[in-house]
């Protein structure tokens, strides 16, 4: 972990695989005391109805409307997780309106261990966003089994969505720290526990 001045405030974006163990991390930060912050709930909401994404991904991908008139989020995931340009065109279209979310959530929490979720952190060039990055990571088999139980997908669409992402080795070349969950979530949960610690000295927690 880089060395760093203490402060009031630290921000730490935390980022890993589909399957990896993110979420459960990110809950494990929140019951530790930490503000948190998921970049995937502000996609959601600027892709709601009304939402500043919600009529540009609409006019991009004429299809995916659903009958309630929202966005049907599980057809426009389909669509690009199986072409990379229109993954491409997704985030371009989304990603302002997320990082505008993000920052402003930033300034107004000015004090303690922040902690945010970011799916795409290293391929999106977030990096300067944040004081630290982390990343969870888990063996591919062990991913698709937590995914299959958890999401119902085929074994397919799963290994297709995992290959649709930054692979977690190179991912946890650009972390500052690598948090490896290939066990239980109990062994997670320590684990976090022994890194938020960590942090506290970091920050004056």
């Amino acid at each position: 972990m880089k060395a760093l001045a203490r402060r009031d405030r630290l921000v730490l974006g935390l980022t890993g695989g589909i399957g990896s163990g993110k979420s459960e991390a990110l809950r494990t930060f929140r019951r530790l005391g930490a503000g948190t912050l998921c970049l995937d709930m502000l996609a959601h909401q600027a892709l709601r109805r009304g939402g500043e994404a919600y009529r540009p991904v609409l006019r991009a991908f004429p299809g995916v409307r659903g009958r309630d008139g929202e966005l049907d989020r599980h057809a426009l995931g389909r669509a690009v997780f199986a072409d990379p340009r229109l993954r491409r065109r997704l985030e371009r279209l989304t990603h302002p309106a997320i990082l505008a979310r993000m920052r402003r959530w930033l300034r107004a929490h000015r004090r303690g261990l922040l902690v945010v979720d970011a799916p795409l952190l290293f391929e999106a060039g977030l990096q300067r966003e944040f004081d630290l990055t982390a990343v969870v990571t888990a063996g591919l088999r062990t991913r698709l089994a937590r995914l299959s139980r958890r999401d119902g997908l085929s074994g397919a669409e799963l290994r297709r969505r995992a290959a649709a992402q930054m692979p977690l080795a190179a991912k946890a070349r650009r972390a500052d720290v690598v948090i490896v969950n290939g066990g239980s979530r109990a062994e997670l949960r320590r684990r976090i526990r022994e890194y938020h610690r960590a942090l506290e000295l970091m920050y004056g927690g």
